[in-house]
């Protein structure tokens, strides 16, 4: 097994800048959570600078996995409680050589791997077994999919019927809702609604994960992905989501509701209203990211689960 010209080596993430946006511009499964601004936001919020993997083919960078090696095991670099996608970029036409050559490496150096959570198509999981016989490839976490239509009203038509009509009742409680886009600096409304939702999610926003969503809102504002809004009902906030826009689809990341108004079910509103705002931004999907809640489904997500890929 080999792969002609290609070369993989270690470099930290501190100095991998100006190589991860040649190839962040370049990979066809290009998201918020594979950017630098991303990685840089978890290592400052572990207070490290790991090596990555980076692959070369006549001295030009053409691919990364944003990963390294800990105890003989390939792992990403992430953090279980804000990592829901994840995986290896690359030049498309670099793609089967680069994994080829991770192949190649892992089972020259006997490595062990534990790489999750990826998409179906992700390279990693299409192709890595190919070349190493004793991987195996897992379902890791349920992250459903929405698929949005061209309008409104056929979103609606394409829901369950009584999951359709308990959302126009839930819609029609409320008198003066107004959805309002949010600056970055604002971070805190969601913060106290978050906090508020749940003793969990209270327990979650250390401080320590309040700076970094406070990074990551800051850098993502200033890409252009952030997607930040708020339900208000005469001017009280009820709801807020903190989303990302990226190409054709919306991760919705996280959330928080005013328990004080949850006869009125907030989160469910805020996020029906969302999803109309996104059909008329024409987005194509709403990602609801991981988590196996009701709610997602009745919206009319599908299933769908990651990947993991283990050695």
């Amino acid at each position: 097994m080999s792969s002609q010209h290609l070369v993989m080596k270690t470099r930290k993430l501190s100095s991998s800048l100006g190589i991860w946006k040649t190839i962040f511009q370049k990979t066809p499964n290009a998201s918020p959570f594979l950017s630098h601004e991303w990685f840089t936001a978890l290592c400052q919020l572990w207070k490290t600078d790991p090596d990555i993997m980076v692959f070369w083919k006549d001295d030009n960078p053409v691919g990364i996995l944003p990963g390294t090696v800990e105890n003989r095991m390939v792992k990403f670099i992430g953090d279980e409680r804000v990592t829901d996608l994840i995986d290896i970029m690359y030049f498309p036409d670099c793609k089967e050589d680069i994994i080829m050559t991770l192949a190649s490496k892992i089972t020259s150096e006997e490595w062990h791997v534990d790489l999750f959570p990826l998409e179906m198509n992700s390279p990693i999981v299409q192709h890595l077994p190919n070349y190493i016989t004793d991987a195996r490839i897992e379902e890791s976490e349920l992250s459903p999919l929405l698929l949005l239509p061209d309008s409104w009203d056929e979103y609606l038509k394409n829901l369950n019927g009584k999951h359709r009509h308990e959302l126009r009742r839930k819609m029609k409680k409320i008198d003066g809702l107004v959805v309002r886009e949010m600056e970055s600096q604002q971070i805190d409304i969601l913060f106290r609604l978050m906090a508020a939702s749940s003793k969990k999610k209270k327990e979650f926003l250390s401080e320590e994960m309040r700076a970094f969503f406070t990074d990551i809102v800051n850098s993502f504002s200033q890409k252009g992905w952030l997607r930040f809004h708020v339900t208000f009902v005469d001017s009280l906030p009820i709801g807020a989501l903190l989303s990302f826009r990226f190409g054709d689809c919306v991760y919705l990341y996280n959330m928080g509701f005013n328990t004080d108004f949850q006869h009125l079910s907030p989160g469910i509103i805020s996020i029906a209203l969302d999803i109309e705002l996104a059909i008329k931004e024409e987005v194509r999907y709403y990602d609801f990211l991981r988590g196996a809640e009701r709610y997602k489904f009745d919206l009319g997500a599908e299933r769908r689960y990651t990947k993991r890929v283990r050695r």
